[in-house]
C-alpha cells in the first residue's frame, strides 16, 4: 500500500509539472488612428483569449495561431479586443482575423486597417504577434497607402510663453520628416520645430503630415513663468 501511495504521488507531481504555464498579462499602450482623428490612445492590460466575430465560432488569439509561438500569451489583437468594439473576418488559411472595422470606421474596397508594433508594420496577423509590457500597439486606417508612421519626441515640461523644440521622425527608420505640422509650427529638414504655449496646464502635441499616420501624443506640462 505504501508503494502504491508513493507511485500515485510521483504521478501527481509529474502531471503538475507537465501543466502548461499560464502567460502573464501585459500592459501596453494602444493607439488607434482613424481617418478623422485618434480613436484611442492609452494603456490596456491584456492577455490572449478566444474571440468570436463571425459564423466560424470562437477562435484562439493568443500567439499560438498558425504555430507562431509554442505557448499562449497576450497579442496585438487581444489588446484591441480588450479596449474597443471592432469587427473582423476569420481567415482559416491564416488562422487569424482580418480587421474590418474599429469604432465607427470601416474598411473600404481600397482602404484597410493596418497593424503596427513599436512603429514597425506587422508581417503576421495580430493574433499571431505576441506583446509584452511597455510595447506600443497601433492600428492605423489606410496604413498601406501611407509613407510615414510619425513619431514625435520633445520635453515633457515647458514654461508658459517660452519656446521649446520638438522632433519628428518616421518611426519605421528614425529618419527626420520635414514639413510635419505640430499646431501652427512645421518641422524643418532635420525634423525639428519650435513652438510655445501661453497659459498653464497640460498640452497634448501630435504631428501630422501628408501620406503619414498621425504621430503618438507628446504630453507637455506647461508651468507659469517665474518672476
Amino acid at each position: 500500500m505504501k508503494s502504491r501511495h508513493w507511485a500515485l504521488g510521483v504521478l501527481t507531481a509529474a502531471l503538475v509539472g507537465a501543466a502548461p504555464a499560464v502567460a502573464a498579462p501585459a500592459t501596453v499602450n494602444l493607439r488607434v488612428e482613424g481617418p478623422a482623428g485618434t480613436i484611442w490612445d492609452g494603456p490596456v492590460t491584456t492577455n490572449g483569449h478566444a474571440i468570436e466575430k463571425d459564423h466560424f465560432g470562437p477562435q484562439p488569439c493568443d500567439g499560438t495561431n498558425n504555430g507562431a509561438h509554442p505557448t499562449p500569451g497576450p497579442t496585438v489583437t487581444s489588446t484591441l479586443d480588450d479596449a474597443l468594439a471592432w469587427d473582423g473576418k476569420w481567415t482559416p488559411s491564416l488562422n487569424d482575423f482580418q480587421i474590418t472595422r474599429i469604432g465607427p470606421d470601416a474598411q473600404t474596397t481600397s482602404k484597410f486597417w493596418g497593424l503596427v508594433l513599436n512603429f514597425q508594420q506587422l508581417q503576421v496577423g495580430g493574433c499571431q504577434q505576441q506583446v509584452k509590457t511597455g510595447d506600443q500597439v497601433l492600428f492605423a486606417y489606410d496604413l498601406f497607402s501611407m509613407k510615414h508612421i510619425l513619431k514625435i519626441t520633445g520635453p515633457t515640461r515647458a514654461t508658459s510663453g517660452k519656446k521649446f523644440k520638438v522632433h519628428v521622425v518616421d518611426g519605421q527608420d528614425g529618419k527626420p520628416v520635414a514639413g510635419a505640422r505640430i499646431g501652427v509650427a512645421r518641422t524643418n529638414a532635420k525634423g525639428d520645430a519650435t513652438t510655445s504655449f501661453k497659459g498653464v496646464g497640460r498640452a497634448v502635441l501630435k504631428a501630422t503630415a501628408p501620406q503619414s499616420v498621425r504621430s503618438n501624443a507628446l504630453v507637455v506640462r506647461v508651468r507659469k513663468a517665474k518672476k
